[in-house]
């Protein structure tokens, strides 16, 4: 029996033929199909997962009816797949991440009692989850705050995930302050493959909160950016907000003086982290006016961030602050906030400066205002004790300093008025506050072992460091924010979530123009 030949219809030869042409053009272009097991090692470090496998040569397929496009993110010979709306393949772009992980000591167990640190199989699983999250996103920089960074377990366990899943990815933890109470918890960067760090800088708050941020200044593919973590204190009373303006302002003047000491101006900043309030609230309202641009969208569709007490809010932020945009890039000092605060609680208490000084802060009527006499109007004034804005020693001295022009120790009448009015009028004595860095604090985290950043790098190392490193500075953009779970982007906060009481939200960036 003779078989006939079957003859191909003329629409499914076309489509033949556009497949060969295809795989000729990709041997031509690629020099082959690479053939690879997950987790092989390919050039440039790394590995790819078996998800990532058709990924990788940026031949997947897109699915009939489907928007959504791919943008290919290379490192050297290696080229990672991520889903960004409106990037196209080839071209620069950073992933950006923030995650608040939970600190298993502050993660309520209601059904069983007690917190989450006292069972341990029970966060070892939460936390290698949070782990194989990481390492599926993908990003460059991810922020954590909350990291356990007290717990040699947890440290452990990051280290092996660094030496898999993780592999090519550095951590750098800072611990928070203890003033207030000891911590357990502090941040953390997660540092990708095409992240070359060139300075780390911490800049501690030294408030009741024991708050903390965390400075790198990066380049990605020779994409000079500024990238600062931070966790502002949590809304426990009405004066919180205080606080939290104050933390911003230390952390914005510290930035301002950074970059002035640095050259760095010209340099894109990227912010991260929880600010425990929302974009609308007040510390968003600075933020903006300081011409940072919110990079997550319409705040009021989404939500990241479910209280112990119920409460649902968006609170995990991305910033922007494009070397262009910094026309109104001029942020109050923090002790001039706080002097401002002085001044309206006087006000609401019908005393004029001239009268306070002479009735409230000069006790011993003589003409002097001690170190002691301070401390004490400050008490009756409210700004100390548990759920008060309240002011450690340190930040007291600070705000003496500042007025004490002569440096006697002592304020004069003088110095008093002027200081005072030096808070709500002469803006261009306003100082920023930076602290130094002590390495010792700092954790630094690579593969299997672990070494401390030695000490901060000096204004010049990193201006010479930037002239080998950097191309011209420009501005970048946000194209796509991602929410995981991806409920939240709507609002709703599913009720299988239990990595932790936050979502995460990755930001992509491209140039300006690209």
């Amino acid at each position: 029996m003779l078989l006939r030949r079957r003859r191909l219809h003329p629409s499914r030869f076309i489509w033949r033929m556009s497949q060969c042409a295809l795989a000729l053009l990709c041997v031509f272009c690629f020099g082959g199909f690479h053939q690879f097991s997950p987790g092989k090692q390919l050039r440039g470090g790394g590995c790819v997962s078996a998800n990532s496998q058709r990924a990788y040569m940026g031949l997947l397929p897109r699915r009939r009816g489907s928007r959504t496009g791919y943008a290919l993110q290379r490192s050297g010979s290696r080229c990672l797949m991520g889903r960004a709306a409106g990037v196209d393949s080839g071209e620069w772009t950073m992933k950006f991440s923030t995650f608040n992980v939970l600190c298993p000591p502050y993660k309520r167990m209601p059904n069983v009692g007690g917190r989450e640190s006292e069972y341990p199989e029970v966060y070892n699983s939460r936390l290698r989850r949070i782990t194989d999250l990481l390492s599926s996103i993908r990003s460059d920089v991810v922020c954590l705050q909350e990291y356990w960074i007290k717990s040699a377990e947890v440290t452990e366990m990051y280290r092996q995930a660094l030496d898999g899943s993780l592999s090519g990815y550095r951590l750098l933890g800072l611990k928070r302050t203890e003033h207030w109470s000891q911590r357990d918890d502090g941040l953390a960067f997660l540092v990708g493959p095409r992240v070359k760090v060139l300075d780390v800088q911490e800049i501690l708050f030294q408030d009741c909160g024991d708050r903390v941020a965390l400075l790198m200044f990066i380049t990605v593919d020779r994409q000079p950016v500024i990238v600062i973590n931070t966790h502002l204190l949590f809304p426990h009373s009405k004066y919180s907000t205080d606080i939290r303006l104050r933390e911003v302002r230390k952390m914005l003047c510290f930035l301002d003086t950074y970059t002035k000491d640095t050259s760095l101006e010209d340099v894109p900043v990227v912010i991260g982290g929880d600010f425990n309030g929302s974009p609308s609230g007040k510390v968003g309202s600075y933020m903006r006016s300081q011409d940072f641009k919110l990079c997550c969208g319409d705040s009021s569709c989404w939500i990241s961030h479910k209280s112990h007490r119920d409460n649902e809010l968006p609170c995990d932020l991305i910033w922007l602050l494009n070397p262009s945009k910094r026309s109104n890039f001029s942020p109050q000092d923090w002790k001039d906030g706080v002097f401002s605060e002085i001044s309206d609680v006087l006000r609401h208490r019908n005393l004029t400066l001239s009268q306070s000084f002479k009735e409230f802060f000069d006790q011993d009527s003589n003409d002097f205002v001690s170190p002691d006499e301070f401390r004490r109007a400050l008490r009756e004034l409210g700004f100390h004790g548990e759920g008060k804005p309240h002011l450690l020693d340190c930040e007291i001295d600070a705000l003496l300093e500042s007025a004490d022009i002569d440096h006697n120790g002592k304020l004069d009448y003088k110095e008093f008025i002027d200081r005072f009015w030096m808070a709500t009028e002469d803006k261009s004595l306003m100082v920023g506050l930076g602290s130094p860095m002590d390495s010792s604090d700092i954790q630094f985290l690579r593969g299997n072992e672990t070494t401390t950043i030695l000490e901060a790098a000096t204004p010049q190392s990193i201006i010479d460091a930037i002239e080998l490193e950097k191309d011209d500075g420009t501005d970048i953009e946000a194209v796509a924010t991602e929410f995981y779970p991806k409920e939240i982007e709507h609002g709703v906060w599913p009720r299988t979530y239990d990595l932790s009481d936050h979502g995460l939200l990755s930001t992509t960036f491209r140039l300006v123009g690209s």
